[in-house]
């Protein structure tokens, strides 16, 4: 459970507002695939695809970078080892057809998002509270891009 301290700690507004900014790309991918503005269908879902991986890649990194700066003492080996899996989940997706790919990015930010959840609760200290609301707010604007995209994939 988080402490009230930390319930009542908002998220800087700096934050709030890039990483909304981060859905942006995932949305306008979509717009040009529903539109079909793209020479060919898959292009859009492609890069939203792409984007997806960098963006998973990004959220275990945010991990790795609280570790370097645990407290002293901290055993972080589990926390090294969640960042290092989203980077390799990204990665796979991408040699994956678009359609694996966007389904193992959602299970990909599903399970970033458990591990967040229960890095939190172990390491309260490594990851602020006000960083578990964003990263939930931001998880299921992903999500549901990446269900949409898999939606508007050619059958």
């Amino acid at each position: 459970m988080t402490t009230p301290s930390e319930v009542r700690t908002p998220i800087p507004p700096s934050a709030l507002w890039l990483g909304v900014a981060g859905l942006v790309p995932f949305y306008v991918c979509l717009a040009v695939a529903a539109l079909g503005l793209a020479h060919h269908p898959l292009v859009p879902l492609n890069a939203l695809v792409i984007y997806g991986a960098m963006i998973l890649t990004f959220t275990g990194a945010i991990w790795w970078g609280l570790a370097v700066h645990a407290p002293s003492g901290t055993p972080v080996h589990r926390v090294y080892t969640v960042s290092t899996l989203a980077a390799l989940v990204g990665w796979v997706s991408l040699l994956l057809p678009t359609s694996r790919g966007m389904a193992l990015l959602m299970a990909g930010f599903m399970a970033q998002s458990l591990a967040d959840y229960a890095l939190y609760f172990s390491y309260p200290r490594v990851f602020p509270g006000w960083l578990m609301h964003l990263r939930r707010l931001l998880t299921v604007g992903v999500v549901i891009a990446l269900v949409i995209g898999s939606a508007l994939l050619p059958r």
